[in-house]
């Protein structure tokens, strides 16, 4: 079997934004074909255990995404969700480290530790002795790279025919002024140059020492020294009195701090965002402030996207806002991909 996939294996309270945008880095590397990310490639209708199953034994490799808490998820009678059979994690990545000719790459994500055989049960116990890779908010476009750059190691990716592009050569001139143009100008600054050019009267009015230096002392004592460095600046306190200021720091939009979400007009819950560059993370809080949700993303040019889970309702969302006013406030939709739900959404400083 020819297996060309990626599968990516992730839980979705862990690392579900992160491996929402890793599937739409890999898939402009290797084709939407090529990656499996199970909320929005799996049909409707199929069943999910059967077509996991197919979809690993398709594939080359198998990235299973490691967050902070991949490990401490706990079901709601307090135990260990990845020690129970049942669980979807534990059992992707068992089927993956069973399967013959199918790379398991584990993927530490933001602060996330080297996982240990005594923190995995019996059967995924091997995952803690595979070389592992790294994705890293601040550092998420070099990291992205390394792993594509082992990947297609083992998958090729796809071939991109450059773009061809038309140069057209410029007219030809048509006229006798379209073609002489260039020495019509050529003479009239000439002209200009000799017409500003001093007479001999005014050469010999010219001041030869015009800051008043005595041109047959040959020795100046400190304090004069002094007084003409008072008087007349060196040059690199010219220079530098005329240095550009870099505003580098002032492109990208601001949006870190306190935000109230408006749904469809009413306002709901409050977002804390955090920022590092162009990436973007939040955390969402209902009104009796308890934590109901996060989310993670990017800026981009006037638009603010975001991968969001809800806890509330244990489902995944892509929130795209845009802004224009320079960030003071953000206009959009959020889309839940399961059912297809979408509503406007709007962000105001809190």
């Amino acid at each position: 079997m020819n297996k060309r996939k990626i599968f990516i294996s992730y839980r979705q309270s862990d690392t579900q934004s992160e491996a929402s945008r890793l599937k739409e880095n890999l898939e402009e590397v290797f084709g939407a074909e090529n990656v499996f990310f199970d909320i929005e490639t799996l049909e409707p209708g199929l069943n999910f255990a059967k077509a996991i199953e197919k979809t690993i034994l398709q594939s080359a490799v198998v990235l299973v995404l490691i967050g902070e808490t991949w490990t401490e998820v706990k079901d709601e009678s307090g135990n260990l969700r990845l020690f129970r059979d049942d669980d979807w994690v534990r059992r992707e990545v068992a089927m993956a480290l069973s399967m013959e000719g199918t790379r398991v790459i584990p993927v530490l994500v933001k602060d996330a530790k080297k996982l240990t055989a005594d923190q995995l049960p019996d059967n995924i116990k091997t995952l803690a002795d595979f070389q592992w890779a790294e994705l890293t908010i601040p550092r998420w476009r070099s990291d992205v790279e390394k792993l594509v750059s082992s990947l297609e190691k083992i998958i090729p990716p796809l071939k991109k025919e450059p773009e061809k592009r038309k140069f057209n050569p410029p007219p030809k001139p048509t006229n006798w002024f379209a073609k002489n143009y260039l020495w019509i100008l050529g003479v009239f600054v000439v002209i200009i140059i000799i017409a500003s050019l001093p007479n001999e009267s005014e050469i010999e009015n010219i001041d030869p020492n015009p800051i008043g230096l005595d041109l047959d002392q040959k020795n100046i004592t400190p304090e004069e020294a002094e007084k003409l460095r008072e008087e007349n600046p060196e040059g690199n306190e010219i220079y530098n009195s005329l240095q550009l200021k870099d505003d580098t720091s002032g492109n990208i939009i601001q949006v870190a701090g306190n935000w109230i979400l408006y749904l469809e007009g009413e306002p709901g819950t409050t977002l804390i965002l955090t920022q590092s560059g162009e990436n973007v993370e939040f955390q969402e809080y209902n009104v009796f402030n308890v934590k109901i949700g996060n989310g993670s993303g990017y800026l981009e040019n006037n638009q603010l996207l975001f991968d969001y889970y809800n806890s509330v309702v244990d489902m995944n969302a892509k929130i795209v806002f845009s802004t224009q006013n320079n960030g003071k406030s953000w206009e959009g939709r959020i889309t839940f991909p399961l059912n297809g739900a979408s509503n406007n959404v709007a962000l105001q400083r809190d």
